[in-house]
């Protein structure tokens, strides 16, 4: 602690320089003073704004309000342009869309998402990083909340701290329009779905100065899964009001639930016992039972307060806190069955009930300064975040009898769970960080970002087992990594008005809990991202376009030492050491905008080779290669058309069959259309088609093994009313 301290004081104090530095310097212009002050009710607008590029002002990489082509990092922005044409309900339905994510369904409610090789477990909101956890899953907020979703790829701990090289999802939440007015729509699809949204903004005082805006939608229906269902709801209220010309109070709530039912908790065997592949099998099968359910509720407040200075500099404060609750009935299924059978799966059941709480801080300042007769611009902040985490488990009394996959009916009858626990676990993370980065103008073409992070993990957990001990008494552990140094360079040279070129290095930190033989933390495992790209904006700002290369590697990964195979005396910890990691290597091509006023495109192509320290191929699971490509047409003022599609290359899972056989999937193309026809002033009526050629594919064929397939061919008709 002592160390963070004096890291944190020496951020501190080089933050406090350079911003005296600022005001000095801005003091000497005090003539310019009555321009700006005109200038500063608009300023602090300016992140919510699109201006000229549809990618300006994208903070989620470095903290500055930097343009894309300012950035030296690959960043996407997928806004409401492309999740209402492709009706885009999900976060996870977004991630299908964005370059360079792998978005893959699991099972039936829960997703991942990879990057470059490895998960991608960095989420925000506006910015503010928060705790992911599968369980509670951020990957199915609906996306009604949200105004557009930024993602960065590669190492960003600058700005969330812990976490894997491999991308940022920030997920930036509506806010107050300028001018009152919403929408409401309703929509009927397959599997007898329906869903209902609305969303209006309103002026709440006569003088303009406090706004508030409320969205909501109601969702429920069948699935291509058999016996899945699923009923969701959510609401989201904020307000703002302009205290003064200069400073904006913030405060927004949401609520949300999701009660699917015929639950499944792991997906579908890849393998028959006689080492055949299974996907043969029909992409309706389910493993669920009417009575697994997985109930999910969440409700999040925020508040953010934002001043701007009549001396250009910015400051803001946030505080997020979120609560979550699940509450599921489920039931997991091993093993291979019979070929001509169906029968010889395994079951596993668990009553499984977690709550969790998440609170974060966060206070930054940015702005420009002089130095060498050249301007700056400098951010600093400093975020605080703590999550805990408790956990259940319950089992059941007697057997189960599992039925022939191939005659599922209703699964298996409800067993009877004992009402005791047999499991508990849980504990509290918190993660502190002070971090200051500066874009130094060098000349007129060329600018170089410096950044830096000091961080503090530390985490306590706890576990208790019930069944060999009654008493109910916690087993205690815990670690933290502490002044964790986490640095940023960038440099960005500008070739002409419209193309830049840039070059990147930036890092990133998993906590881990390993010791040496000394018995001493052997530190996180360091994550790296070196990239080098160019980005241009054509068409006067309205296309934009880039190239990058990156390589990602791991350092200081643990495993066991070989010198030394006993356990450290008095534990059953094994000694480790620290060895190089994966490695990641490719390249990732992007093109967006509108070329024309009729034309809209989002197309990117990605190229990703992974490799284990052996030199193997790490994640084989994933594809080397993806393409996903939208294109919108304005055929006539009423009249919009849409197509997207996503291709990927094979993919396969090594030794995971019952005689070490290999799972593969071949290459795939999954295509997605869309129709848009205004029928009046008001109202519009929309026609979406998904897996438009009904092709068949796994959506993931690694969590645990098992295949999850991804949706048949579906319809949605929504009719849509704005004022």
């Amino acid at each position: 602690m002592k160390a963070f301290a004096r890291n944190f004081l020496a951020t501190a104090v080089t933050s406090a320089l350079l911003t005296s530095a600022a005001v000095a310097a801005q003091s000497e212009s005090s003539a310019e003073q009555p321009e700006k002050q005109a200038e500063t009710q608009e300023k602090i607008f300016e992140h919510v704004k699109v201006t000229g590029s549809s990618l300006d002002n994208a903070t989620t990489a470095t903290g500055l309000p930097l343009t894309l082509r300012q950035t030296p990092q690959s960043i996407s922005i997928i806004d409401r342009t492309f999740i209402d044409s492709f009706s885009l309900d999900t976060v996870a339905d977004v991630m299908q869309f964005a370059p360079g994510i792998q978005a893959q369904q699991a099972e039936t409610d829960r997703f991942f998402f990879r990057a470059r090789g490895r998960d991608v477990t960095n989420f925000q909101f506006d910015g503010v990083p928060i705790a992911y956890d599968s369980f509670f899953s951020e990957a199915l907020a609906d996306s009604v909340i949200f105004e557009r979703v930024e993602i960065v790829r590669g190492a960003t701990g600058l700005l969330t701290g812990a976490g894997e090289p491999s991308a940022a999802i920030n997920l930036i939440r509506k806010r107050p329009k300028a001018e009152d007015g919403g929408y409401a729509s309703v929509g009927l699809g397959s599997w007898s779905n329906y869903r209902l949204e609305a969303d209006h903004s309103q002026t709440l005082s006569e003088s303009g100065n406090v706004k508030g805006r409320v969205a909501l939608a109601y969702e429920e229906g069948d699935s291509y899964v058999n016996l899945s269902e699923k009923e969701n709801a959510q609401i989201y209220a904020v307000a703002t009001a302009d205290l003064t010309t200069q400073t904006r109070l913030t405060m927004g709530a949401d609520y949300s639930e999701r009660n699917p039912k015929g639950s499944m908790w792991g997906a579908l065997p890849l393998f028959y016992e006689d080492g055949t592949q299974a996907d043969d099998l029909p992409v309706s099968t389910t493993t669920a039972s009417p009575w697994n359910r997985w109930d999910r509720k969440s409700t999040n407040v925020f508040v953010q307060m934002e001043h701007a200075f009549d001396n250009g500099w910015d400051l803001q404060l946030d505080v997020e806190r979120r609560e979550g609750e699940m509450d599921g009935y489920l039931l997991y299924f091993s093993g291979y069955p019979n070929k001509d059978t169906g029968e010889g799966l395994a079951a596993s059941p668990n009553h499984y009930v977690a709550e969790r709480e998440q609170t974060s801080y966060r206070v930054l300042a940015s702005g420009p300064f002089e130095l060498f007769g050249r301007e700056h611009q400098l951010t600093a902040g400093a975020l605080y975040s703590k999550q805990n985490l408790d956990a259940l488990s319950y089992g059941i009394q007697g057997g189960i009898n599992v039925p022939s996959l191939f005659d599922w009916g209703n699964g298996v009858p409800q067993p009877t769970f004992l009402d005791g626990p047999a499991y508990g676990s849980g504990g509290e993370e918190t993660q502190e960080g002070v971090y200051a980065a500066a874009q130094f103008s060098l000349t007129d073409d060329f600018t170089a970002i410096l950044g830096n992070r000091i961080t503090n993990y530390n985490i306590d957990s706890y576990t208790v087992s019930y069944a060999t001990n009654p008493a109910g008494d916690f087993v205690y552990s815990g670690y933290e990594n502490s002044s964790v140094n986490t640095p940023y360079l960038g440099l960005v040279y500008d070739i002409s008005d419209v193309v830049s070129t840039y070059a990147s290095y930036t890092e990133i930190f998993q906590p881990q809990e390993a010791r040496d033989v000394n018995n001493q933390l052997i530190g996180p495992v360091e994550g790296s991202n070196v990239e080098a790209g160019i980005k241009g904006d054509f068409f006067n700002e309205a296309l934009t376009a880039s190239f990058a290369v990156f390589k990602v590697k791991e350092d200081n990964l643990a495993i066991n030492d070989p010198d030394n195979i006993d356990p450290l005396p008095g534990t059953t910890i094994f000694p480790s050491i620290g060895v190089d990691g994966a490695e990641s290597e490719g390249y990732e091509l992007e093109l967006n905008g509108k070329p024309t006023d009729a034309l809209n495109i989002f197309f990117s192509y990605t190229h990703n080779e992974s490799t284990d320290r052996d030199g193997s191929n790490y994640a084989p699971y994933l594809p080397e290669d993806m393409v996903k490509a939208s294109v919108l047409y304005t055929v006539t003022d009423a009249l919009k058309l849409g197509v997207n599609a996503n291709w990927q290359s094979e993919i396969s899972n090594p030794g995971i069959g019952p005689n070490g056989e290999t799972f593969t999937q071949d290459s795939y193309t999954v295509v997605n259309a869309m129709a848009n026809y205004q029928l009046s002033q008001n109202w519009d009526l929309s026609f979406n088609v998904n897996n438009l050629f009904d092709e068949k594919y796994y959506s993931s064929i690694d969590f645990y093994n098992q295949g999850f397939f991804g949706a048949e061919r579906n319809f949605e008709l929504s009719l849509k009313y704005a004022w």
